[in-house]
């Protein structure tokens, strides 16, 4: 079972749109079961899918040790194959309590992954991180294996990039298994500013993906239609681009039901 968690501490990277379009490739195209988990308190993913966090259980209930005993009792169903763990705006106050009175339980997404990986029901775990380290963030990157880092190719986003990557590697004392599996640059366009930067971010001394993602209005159309833009889009460039990222993340992913025939 994979475990990745989508993060970076500069908001407007695509974390989510990456999030969710990876998720439907997966569990629609593919029939991988895949469970997204919303931890961030502005609840972007869960609205979309058009989920209420408060009214189930919820990211800041597992924080808490208020969550079901079955890990399937505490996530929605979304589709065939797809389930979502959602957020609320409670992570706000949560992270405030955190302050005052001390952290919350940041292992209950280990507990929660332990579980999941016990029955062998699902196959990918995706984190949709907000920016910072927060309670929920926190808990994540305890749990996941991987760290995706989405990043638009601009001066604050070098220096957001900078500041992240010590912060991940002071994780890995609580999670050695953590790694970077690459940069992901997204709202890629051909100008000379853009390709001289990526350059640049490739010499670096970190994994990048090959493939990027083209900017295009149609993914900030799919987030109003509140619909993947594989899905809403089907010949965008960021379409096509999602699908080949997921086979360089995920390699050819065969169907499920053909592996099981």
């Amino acid at each position: 079972m994979k475990a990745i968690a989508v993060m970076n501490m500069k908001g407007g990277v695509g974390k989510t749109t990456t999030v969710i379009n990876l998720a439907h490739i997966l569990s629609h195209d593919y029939h991988r079961r895949v469970v997204v988990v919303d931890c961030d308190p502005q609840c972007n993913t869960t609205e979309f899918y058009g989920v209420k966090g408060d009214d189930q259980i919820n990211v800041a209930d597992l924080l808490q040790n208020q969550g079901e005993s079955c890990w399937i009792d505490c996530v929605v169903n979304i589709s065939p194959y797809l389930y979502l763990l959602p957020a609320t705006t409670q992570l706000w106050q949560l992270d405030l309590t955190a302050y005052l009175q001390g952290p919350p339980n940041v292992m209950a997404f280990r507990d929660f992954l332990a579980a999941v990986e016990e029955d062998n029901e699902v196959d990918v775990v995706l984190f949709d991180c907000p920016p910072g380290f927060t309670s929920a963030s926190i808990a994540a990157l305890s749990a996941a294996k991987e760290v995706i880092i989405p990043l638009t190719v601009d001066g604050f986003a070098f220096e957001g990039l900078s500041k992240l990557m010590p912060q991940l590697e002071s994780m890995r004392k609580v999670n050695p298994a953590l790694y970077v599996s690459g940069v992901l640059i997204t709202q890629w366009r051909n100008t000379e500013l853009v390709t001289k930067a990526e350059e640049e971010l490739r010499k670096c001394n970190l994994p990048v993906f090959a493939q990027t993602i083209r900017r295009t209005e149609k993914v900030p159309e799919s987030t109003v239609a509140k619909n993947p833009v594989v899905e809403y889009s089907a010949t965008s460039a960021a379409t096509k681009d999602y699908r080949m990222l997921a086979k360089e993340i995920f390699g050819e992913v065969p169907d499920h039901d053909e592996t099981e025939a």
